[in-house]
């Protein structure tokens, strides 16, 4: 592989988003339809992050393999944060069920959601939502909908993982609540047909 002395990236900032940076490496995004979101990047060390002329610049020194690949990293993240402030991103997850009807509800005091009658159980099971997270039910679906992918990827396996069945053949016993959609504002990015 080519040796590179130095490297440069930038991402332009669009009109309405407003990001903040700290002196330790620490981004603040916010927009029309979200924040702000605080991203914690005082890990990144030996990686120059700066704010100029509406663009956000990374920089680096004789970089190797993996502080290239920590600062794509960072400029996805951001990225995914820039596009989620001006048109939230929405995760939309089934309620499955073979026997007995479960129902989900939601506890906006405790920030909870709670899921009824799974497998017949008379104590609902509980989960927490996360913060910038809003959170829909429509039906047979779930919707989770906010401007940052890890908090609602998070939420969603937080309602999958208190679905889980111990002590039976999880073949036969398929019940929980399950991600099968995500969009970028009505834009489709991932779906389960």
């Amino acid at each position: 592989m080519v040796k590179v002395a130095f490297f440069r990236e930038k991402i332009d900032i669009p009109e309405g988003v407003k990001i903040e940076l700290t002196e330790d490496n620490k981004i603040t995004i916010s927009g029309p339809k979200g924040g702000p979101i605080t991203k914690d990047f005082s890990h990144a060390r030996g990686i120059r992050v700066w704010i100029e002329n509406d663009a956000i610049y990374f920089a680096t020194d004789f970089p190797r393999t993996n502080t290239l690949a920590l600062i794509n990293t960072m400029m996805n993240i951001i990225n995914g944060l820039i596009i989620g402030v001006q048109e939230n991103y929405k995760y939309i997850c089934k309620i499955c069920y073979s026997h007995f009807p479960c129902s989900v509800r939601i506890d906006e005091k405790k920030k909870e959601i709670l899921i009824e009658n799974f497998l017949g159980e008379r104590a609902p099971r509980k989960t927490k939502y996360l913060d910038n997270v809003e959170v829909k039910v429509e039906g047979e679906d779930v919707i989770l909908i906010g401007p940052d992918k890890e908090t609602l990827g998070q939420t969603a396996a937080n309602l999958k993982r208190v679905c889980r069945i111990r002590k039976k053949d999880p073949r036969v016993f398929q019940d929980g609540i399950y991600l099968y959609k995500k969009l970028a504002g009505e834009e489709v990015l991932w779906e389960i047909k």
